[in-house]
Order: C-alpha cells, then sequence, then structure tokens
C-alpha cells in the first residue's frame, strides 16, 4: 500500500477503535507503516472519532517528519517497529477492561480460555513509566524483542500488535473481551486455568 491507501485505512480503524471504546476522549494513538518504509501516525490531541487523514503525521525512514503534531508516543510505536520484524501496525489503546488490570497493577493470564491464547499467546507487562518517556520507550522495545505481541503497560493501558491494522485490532478486540470475561468470572468463583498440555494442545489446533 501507498502512503495514500495506508492514511485512509487508518482512518478507519480510528472510528472503529472510538466506536468501540477503546479510545475514549483523546486517548490512545494508532499507527501503520507503509511499504516504503514510513510510518503514519495518529496526531497528538485529536478524538479518533472524528481524527482526518490530512491531520495523520507521517515518520519517513530518514527520520523526516511531516508536517503536523505526532502523538507524544510516538517513540515507543518506533521502537515497536524496529524491534523486530513483522510488526506492520500498532495500538496503543486506554480501554475499559484491560485498562481495569492495568490500574490494579494485575497481569492479564491468557491459561484461561484456549482461543486467547491461541491467537495471542502470553501477554507481556511493562511497569509504569511515564508516557511517551525514554524509559517507556525502552521497556515496550524490550518485551517486543521476547516474542510478545501484546503488552499491559501498567496504570496506563495497553498496546498490541499486528502484521496489518486488522491483525492489531482484532487482538485488542479479543483480549478487551476477554479481559472482562475474567473479571466477571470472579463473581462465580473465579475463572479455572486450563492445563499446559491443554493449552499446548489448543495452540497447536
Amino acid at each position: 500500500m501507498n502512503e495514500s491507501e495506508s492514511a485512509e485505512i487508518l482512518i478507519e480503524y480510528c472510528r472503529k477503535l472510538y466506536s468501540k471504546g477503546f479510545m475514549p476522549g483523546v486517548d490512545g494513538n494508532v499507527s501503520i507503516r507503509t511499504d516504503a518504509g514510513s510510518v503514519i501516525i495518529t496526531p497528538s490531541g485529536v478524538s479518533k472519532e472524528i481524527v482526518k487523514k490530512n491531520e495523520l503525521v507521517t515518520i519517513y525512514p530518514d527520520g523526516r517528519i511531516s508536517a503536523g503534531n505526532p502523538s507524544s508516543e510516538t517513540p515507543m510505536h518506533l521502537a515497536a517497529y524496529g524491534a523486530r520484524g513483522g510488526i506492520g501496525a500498532v495500538i496503543h489503546a486506554h480501554s475499559v477492561n484491560i485498562g481495569a488490570f492495568a490500574l490494579a497493577r494485575e497481569k492479564i493470564d491468557t491459561g484461561f480460555a484456549p482461543f486467547t491464547h491461541f491467537h495471542i499467546g502470553e501477554m507481556g507487562c511493562v511497569p509504569y513509566l511515564t508516557p511517551g518517556s525514554p524509559e517507556l520507550r525502552e521497556a515496550v522495545e524490550a518485551q517486543l524483542l521476547k516474542g510478545y505481541d501484546a503488552l499491559l503497560l501498567m496504570n496506563h493501558g495497553s498496546l498490541v500488535t499486528g502484521a496489518d491494522l486488522r491483525q492489531a485490532y482484532e487482538r485488542l478486540d479479543l483480549l478487551e473481551s476477554y479481559a472482562g470475561m475474567i473479571l466477571k468470572a470472579r463473581l462465580l468463583g473465579g475463572a479455572k486455568a486450563l492445563s499446559a498440555k491443554e493449552l499446548e494442545k489448543a495452540t497447536k489446533g
């Protein structure tokens, strides 16, 4: 995809993320990598419900930045793309259910349901670090280098990657629903974990 096509897809997913409640207010940020290697990211302080194509910011491979005000979390996104190959999109969300775990500083265990473990594997964790800081960027990169596709950012939210925006969005959507299931299961005595053997079978299936 060229830059214009990538920008149109980014706007489409901004609307989806806002409508699902994953990016309330002006929170959260989304980026996509083009075939040319540049990264297009949402601007700072603009709701994903109304952000326009001409407000998106492009970071070129040589470090140049197009006109506009890129998200303060741009370094975190760039670190994700640089961490390993195969990442074509990054979503940083402030969704309710995942956010509840982040505020409680409680890791989301994906070992309670085969579908979550199959599609996402384990979820990495990053301790609270100031948003937009070099320390957060480095911590995110370190976790992605370990092979995680989704990270819980304590007292902050989540960061989910994908080969493209569709995959990143589907992973986030699944994780948000799953986190809600775990919270509701606690009303019934708590979710019961699957064994390592059961998870291995599910992953191979």
